[in-house]
């Protein structure tokens, strides 16, 4: 490929350079005019005959062909690595698999199938695989466990695998246990019976201790057994506590100022960190999860400025929360139909710092529980 010039002259010496060119065999492709000065397109080989020309200034040359491309490609390097490298990320975007999800409430059955995914190549940072390969592989995996799965569906969401499964249902018998009372876990003063098998023992605003039978499995009649049964149901009570709370006198404010950031964040075993550093001294941060790539996380972060404040609770403040933390600590070990039904202070020591309580706590609970005795045949 042929590699060109443009070069500028003086339109006064037009003609003896184009005389001069013509005797001197130097080919002259195309010219263009300007006010003062004339452009003239030459061969690269030339242009070392051109500047012998002692009545020639030479202000300005124009590079074309190959040179001029190679030229602009070298000035535009960046800009064309960066076009490739979307260019890749784009393609890895669109075929890379960055996340598996297995939905199954059973963490057993979920952890099997992730395993079996993974070793049939289902794995984050892996290339997406075709229609028929994911349905060979659903097939393999299904029949690799008869007695644990029903059905499976993998579905491609985006950089993203959904596998959705049903688990088989294998009908197994309950052993039922032959005779057994209900009896109280802890102290309390009952407050409903609820109950489908055995002999009540108690009844309404009775107060009883642990170990005693609420409702028995034996089934009498004018004083004489006539058998037995596991007795089943739920007795609800009044339970009491006595719970210790310390509560600080002084407590952080945190408000927004309203100034926002955002950042890129990325995160993998080795390094958590932004990628621009943050102007903000004290702040709060959103984060949302744009992908994950060869083991490194991308997120978007929305930092919002904040400012901090210390305060004081006032006396009643600080009884307030302290008989509302009794309240959760209690409700931590209620079961969903349990609940706290009353709550006050017992005692109180207020220092400088902190405000020491001594908190009543009434709760309704489930004292009941199954346990089993042996029928002695007479």
């Amino acid at each position: 490929m042929n590699t060109f010039l443009w070069i500028e002259l003086d339109k006064k010496v037009k003609e003896r350079f184009l005389l001069k060119c013509f005797k001197m065999r130097v080919n002259i492709y195309e010219t263009k005019e300007e006010k003062d000065s004339i452009w003239v397109r030459i061969e690269e080989s030339d242009y070392a005959k051109i500047k012998k020309f002692w009545f020639i200034k030479i202000k300005a040359t124009r590079l074309t062909g190959f040179k001029a491309v190679k030229k602009k490609i070298y000035f535009h390097r960046v800009f064309l690595v960066s076009i490739l490298f979307g260019c890749v990320l784009l393609y890895l975007l669109s075929h890379i698999i960055v996340e598996v999800e297995v939905i199954h409430s059973n963490k057993a059955i979920r952890d099997k199938v992730t395993t079996a995914l993974a070793n049939h190549g289902i794995k984050k940072d892996t290339l997406k695989k075709s229609y028929q390969e994911l349905e060979q592989i659903k097939e393999e995996i299904l029949n690799q466990y008869p007695e644990d799965l029903e059905w499976m569906e993998i579905e491609v969401k985006g950089m993203k695998y959904i596998v959705r499964i049903e688990e088989r249902k294998l009908e197994s018998e309950t052993e039922e246990k032959e005779a057994c009372n209900l009896v109280a876990t802890k102290d309390g003063i009952i407050k409903e019976l609820v109950y489908s098998k055995g002999v009540s023992l108690v009844k309404m605003n009775d107060a009883v201790k642990e170990g005693d039978i609420l409702i028995s499995g034996t089934i009498t009649k004018d004083e004489e057994n006539k058998g037995y049964t596991c007795a089943t149901g739920k007795v609800y009570a009044e339970v009491w506590y006595q719970v210790s709370v310390t509560v600080p006198r002084e407590y952080k404010e945190i408000t927004e100022t309203g100034k926002v950031r955002w950042n890129l964040k990325l995160t993998n075993n080795q390094y958590d960190d932004y990628i621009f550093k943050s102007r903000l001294a004290t702040y709060q941060e959103e984060k949302r999860h744009l992908f994950t790539l060869f083991g490194t996380s991308l997120s978007f972060i929305r930092q919002k400025e904040t400012q901090e404040e210390i305060k004081k609770y006032t006396e009643e403040e600080a009884i307030a929360l302290g008989l509302s933390k009794a309240e959760e600590k209690i409700q931590q070990t209620l079961e969903a139909e349990e609940r706290v039904l009353d709550k006050k202070v017992l005692k109180k020591a207020v220092n400088d710092s902190t405000i020491e309580l001594e908190v009543f706590v009434v709760a309704l609970e489930n004292i009941a529980q199954t346990k089993e005795f042996q029928v002695i045949e007479e």
